[in-house]
């Protein structure tokens, strides 16, 4: 489960039909907040690809009530700045089982890349430095006529 910033719970698996990127971030986490504008600066590739972006703070990072998720939207604005409120990407709180299935590590800025079927077709950390590769293993959207 995640608690969205409207504190409304939902489950990943509710996310399913399009591909996900699912990434972990922490308060206090340098790299997450130097990797948050990258992956804002590309959010347009992402909503190309159909991919939804899934910025989630880490089990513990942030409290799971109301002043959790005010901290995470925070954090997330003093980053990501005006894009913040791009509607390519959603922000919330991870549960533990949720933290513990995708970053069992508990290593903030890392990520995993699900395909429609919930399925994990990448995973890597640190998306500033890894953007490329990221985005590189996006799925390639073919348009209908």
């Amino acid at each position: 489960m995640l608690t969205l910033l409207d504190h409304r719970q939902v489950s990943l698996a509710s996310l399913r039909g399009r591909p996900v990127l699912v990434w972990f971030v922490a308060g206090g986490c340098a790299s997450c907040a130097a990797s948050i504008p990258a992956v804002a600066s590309h959010l347009g590739a992402f909503t190309k690809a159909g991919t939804r972006v899934v910025v989630l703070g880490m089990y513990g990072a942030f409290g799971q009530d109301r002043q959790g998720t005010a901290a995470l939207a925070s954090f997330g604005k003093a980053a990501a700045g005006t894009a913040f409120a791009s509607p390519a990407w959603t922000w919330g709180v991870a549960s533990e089982p949720l933290t513990a299935a995708f970053d069992p590590s508990g290593t903030p800025d890392a990520y995993v890349l699900l395909d429609a079927a919930g399925h994990v077709t990448y995973h890597n950390s640190v998306p500033v430095s890894t953007v490329g590769a990221l985005l590189a293993h996006l799925p390639a959207r073919t348009t209908g006529g």
